[in-house]
């Protein structure tokens, strides 16, 4: 039997509820990422520079100028207190006092330098340690300080001997001051000692924190290069479904319209891929619909000349077997003249019911949208049919409800239809069985369904047989469906046909509801 095309619509992907982060936050994300590494390991690298700067001005403008001042402050002691030991030897004390007077004054004032070194350059440059180590050095320079000033007396009798050329008095004066400026010469030693033991902790720790700082340094740059790398395979892996999508195009552009499955989407990428699917799908169709189209109206047109051609001709060969029949009446033949005679007229009756069709098919006029009783439509239409099914042995069972939603159709091409899929269905049955005739609302539509429990229709010839001229009966033109699925699809609505479980065809004409606008303006 002639059965619908098995074309069902790609239903569009319900909408997701909500979105995963998309391509140009992932992309910033990954950028930020990138940038956060490299600002991380851009200011480690700044700050070990500076603390490097910092050891290095420590040592150079802090220690480096306390320890050449406390050479010269020991220089300086060394030579007064060597000095002093050969005073009691010199055969001339006064001569000897013009050495001795100005390295007493200029030792003072190298201990002046070296207090400024020690508290106010070192603590300028130095760390916090520093400063701590600065208070103890101007401790130690304090007492070195306080001994020089104690001896200050007894190296002034010292030269007041000498000026007097009192030999015993130098001596007595040598032997009380000599011990002293060796004590004092001891402490600068130990004072420059300490101090120069604090430089080379000081750089100690500036070449540990200087590799510490590099190795810190390689470990983050390491890190950084690894995050660039993660993120730039981050970024081809978001970008990678556009690479796609311009493959599918090209494809598309080569006439591949076969819309391909895709995964639900997670961003705009997944999206575009999504809908660019749809819109191959929405042009194949258009195409389709396009050349089924341009076919029928081929058809119509043949259909239309070739029934104009034949219908002229019928009518005089119609007209002649009447006027044969007539003739035949008052003659004396055989009744196999009859019989024969009897076949021509149904032949030609056969052939005028086929030009007919044909013309139906050329000629399916624009729906007139000026009825709305769906439901006394079904019903008058399965009244009309139930003696023809019932006579083939079959029953109809009918399904309406009585609040459908409103539905404009044209009367007569809806019942054209209607009628179409019962007689169908009917001789899906030769022995008998239930046609079923449900109606029910669906979404914004009306359905109007037909089912049958016959042999069915294979899944490979569904998509064909709403092709004109295409039947699975072994009699019939295979216009009845096609002209059905014009007559509905000119009505806004679809025409589609599924096999039944246990065997058997459903169809399913489906109208759209009737929108308030329309019906007002009906109103």
């Amino acid at each position: 039997m002639d059965s619908p095309r098995g074309d069902t619509a790609l239903s569009a992907a319900p909408p997701r509820q909500g979105r995963g982060a998309g391509v140009a936050r992932r992309v910033l994300v990954a950028f930020l990422a990138t940038t956060i590494a490299f600002v991380v390991t851009l200011a480690f690298s700044v700050y070990s520079q500076r603390r490097v700067a910092d050891d290095n001005e420590e040592l150079a403008k802090g220690f480096v100028p306390v320890a050449l001042r406390l050479a010269k402050l020991r220089a300086t002691q060394s030579t007064l207190a060597t000095l002093l030991e050969g005073t009691a030897d010199d055969r001339d004390p006064s001569a000897m006092r013009f050495l001795l007077r100005p390295l007493a004054n200029g030792r003072q004032a190298i201990v002046s330098e070296v207090r400024a070194a020690i508290e106010v350059d070192l603590v300028a440059v130095g760390s916090g340690e520093t400063r701590d180590l600065s208070r103890a050095f101007a401790a130690d320079l304090d007492a070195i300080d306080a001994q020089i000033l104690h001896d200050r007396v007894a190296l002034e009798d010292l030269f007041s001997a000498m000026e007097r050329g009192d030999r015993n008095a130098v001596n007595e004066a040598v032997i009380r001051v000599g011990p002293a400026e060796h004590e004092a010469n001891k402490k600068i030693a130990a004072l420059a000692t300490r101090v120069g033991a604090s430089m080379d902790a000081v750089s100690l720790e500036a070449k540990r924190r200087e590799r510490r700082s590099i190795g810190l340094m390689i470990a983050l740059l390491v890190f950084s290069l690894a995050v660039g790398l993660g993120m730039s395979i981050h970024v081809s892996r978001i970008l990678r479904p556009l690479a796609a999508v311009t493959a599918r195009a090209r494809a598309v552009a080569q006439g591949d319209r076969v819309p391909k499955p895709m995964k639900p989407a997670a961003d705009e990428i997944g999206e575009l891929a999504v809908a660019f699917e749809k819109m191959v799908e929405a042009v194949g169709d258009a195409q389709s619909q396009a050349v089924a189209n341009e076919r029928l109206a081929a058809i119509g047109k043949m259909a239309a000349h070739v029934t104009h051609e034949i219908r002229n001709p019928l009518s005089s060969i119609s007209l002649n077997i009447e006027l044969l029949d007539e003739e035949l009446r008052g003659q004396d033949v055989g009744k196999e003249s009859h019989e024969l005679l009897a076949s021509i007229t149904r032949e030609v009756e056969r052939l005028g019911s086929l030009s007919e069709e044909y013309l139906r098919l050329a000629r399916i006029p624009s729906p007139r949208l000026d009825s709305e009783d769906l439901v006394g439509l079904v019903n008058d239409v399965a009244k009309f049919c139930r003696p023809e099914i019932e006579r083939a042995g079959c029953v109809l069972a009918v399904t309406v409800p009585e609040d459908l939603p409103s539905v404009h159709f044209d009367e007569a091409q809806i019942r054209q239809a209607i009628l179409n899929l019962l007689r169908n269905a009917r001789e899906a049955m030769p022995a008998g069985g239930t046609v079923e005739l449900d109606v029910l609302p669906e979404g914004m539509s009306v359905a109007v369904c037909v089912s049958d429990r016959g042999g069915g229709i294979p899944e490979e010839i569904r998509d064909r047989v709403f092709d004109p001229f295409f039947s699975t009966k072994g009699e019939g033109t295979g216009l009845g469906l096609a002209i059905t699925k014009r007559i509905v699809e000119a009505h806004g609505g679809s025409l589609e046909c599924a096999g039944r479980e246990g065997g058997g065809t459903t169809f399913h004409l489906s109208l759209p509801m009737a929108s308030s606008k329309s019906r007002l303006a009906q109103a």
